[in-house]
């Protein structure tokens, strides 16, 4: 009996003392184990995205940014092997550190080693070199110059090549996708280039050049100088002066005398004289009888070569231009410096400049005498404005309406299939 007792009590023990080392064993190997490696997989501007390798027992991972004076702080924890770290500072060099922790009941365990130290730079990404860079057309002693957009630029430098020094010299900044050279000499060449730049935290990242292009001023005064806008007949309602614009010279005009004036108030005004010198006068000195319009057209090179030198635009790919003093509607397809007419059709506009003159867009659809309308201008409050409708009477060429431009079918559905609105109108 007692042998069996003593073999009992050393199989407790041998039981109690396994049981012990097995405990210690587990509570000495509490810790996650290391990361090995740690790489940035992407930069941008102002981010970066870390990513690590995965450790044995962990539960997570803490990341660690060490400073420019050596102290560690931690800065995100996660459970995955990555993470993003936003809004940096551009131009600047960060260190990191990765450490993986463990949890085990109320406690933290973390890795006895953290990471191999990482350090990155961030930098404002260079944008690419703009492409199809070109002269799109010739002005009037200037050049137009275009080029597609750039997606990550924020603007664009121009530059002109300076004979003298041999170098390139920049011409100025614009963030669309064309710029406009003036002041040019006639016949003298000249040559351009392009770069693109990105800004980020007021820092800049420049482009390549673009390819240089090349071209010869030309003077286009003779085929635009003949389009002008509306004028006014007019009569001098009593003895008055005037003053000739060139010399400064005054010069005396009869009552009755007849002028054109180049618009219709009682403050100065600018007339032509019989003669057909420029002067200003008062307004008020006149009575404005009518409209003055001509039975002439402008030609297609007159028309282009005005709508392309004005550097009018348009937010879509049509431009509409009604010409009070020929009695015309003209419509351009293109895009600034390079509209091209499709269509020329006369018209009928306001009497005495019912027709308001200025730059407008097509802003509102509408229906009248059986056809299409097209608002250019509209007042919401009274709810009436000026359009594009049908002829309603034989008038087909003449300043008559009350405002609106009456057009044919013809134009009219030409307009409803092309111009969208926000088409480009001007009043001329």
């Amino acid at each position: 009996m007692k042998r069996l007792k003593t073999c009992l009590m050393i199989c407790l023990l041998v039981l109690i003392c396994v049981s012990g080392k097995r405990s210690i064993a587990l509570g000495a190997g509490k810790e996650p184990g290391n990361v090995l490696s740690l790489k940035a997989q992407t930069v941008s501007e102002t981010s970066v995205r870390l990513r690590w390798s995965k450790t044995s027992r962990a539960t997570g991972y803490y990341v660690y940014r060490i400073e420019g004076d050596g102290d560690v702080k931690r800065i995100a924890s996660t459970t995955k092997n990555s993470y993003t770290v936003t809004k940096l500072k551009v131009g600047k060099k960060y260190t990191y550190k990765v450490y993986a922790y463990r949890k085990s009941g109320k406690k933290t365990y973390r890795s006895q080693k953290g990471s191999p130290s990482l350090t990155v730079e961030t930098k404002v990404k260079k944008p690419a070199a703009p492409s199809n860079f070109r002269i799109a057309s010739y002005g009037n002693r200037s050049i137009l110059l275009k080029w597609s957009k750039v997606k990550e630029a924020r603007g664009y430098i121009v530059y002109q090549f300076n004979e003298k020094t041999g170098r390139y010299k920049r011409l100025g900044v614009t963030k669309d996708t064309s710029y406009r050279v003036s002041g040019l000499k006639t016949g003298t060449t000249y040559q351009f280039v392009l770069k693109s730049y990105r800004r980020v935290q007021g820092k800049n990242a420049y482009s390549k050049n673009s390819k240089e292009v090349k071209g010869k001023a030309r003077t286009y005064s003779s085929s635009a100088k003949a389009v002008h806008g509306r004028y006014f007949n007019a009569t001098v309602k009593s003895k008055t002066t005037a003053t000739v614009t060139e010399t400064g010279k005054k010069v005396t005009l009869k009552s009755g005398t007849k002028v054109t004036s180049t618009s219709r108030g009682t403050g100065k005004v600018t007339v032509f004289l019989k003669n057909g010198a420029e002067a200003k006068m008062s307004g008020s000195k006149l009575r404005y009888t009518s409209i003055k319009t001509t039975k002439k057209y402008y030609t297609k090179k007159q028309k282009e070569a005005f709508i392309n030198e004005k550097g009018y635009t348009s937010k879509s790919k049509y431009l509409i231009w009604i010409s009070q003093y020929t009695m015309n509607v003209n419509i351009f397809k293109g895009s600034e410096g390079e509209w091209k007419l499709v269509k020329s059709e006369p018209c009928v506009i306001g009497q005495m400049g019912r027709t308001p003159v200025g730059t407008f867009r097509l802003i509102k659809r509408g229906w009248e005498y059986g056809y299409h309308k097209f608002y250019f201008t509209w007042n919401s409050r009274t709810g009436k404005g000026n359009s594009f409708h049908r002829r309603i009477d034989g008038n087909t060429r003449s300043a008559v309406s009350l405002g609106c431009v009456r057009v044919s079918d013809s134009v009219l559905s030409f307009i409803n299939r092309n111009c969208p609105m926000g088409t480009t109108v001007v009043s001329y």
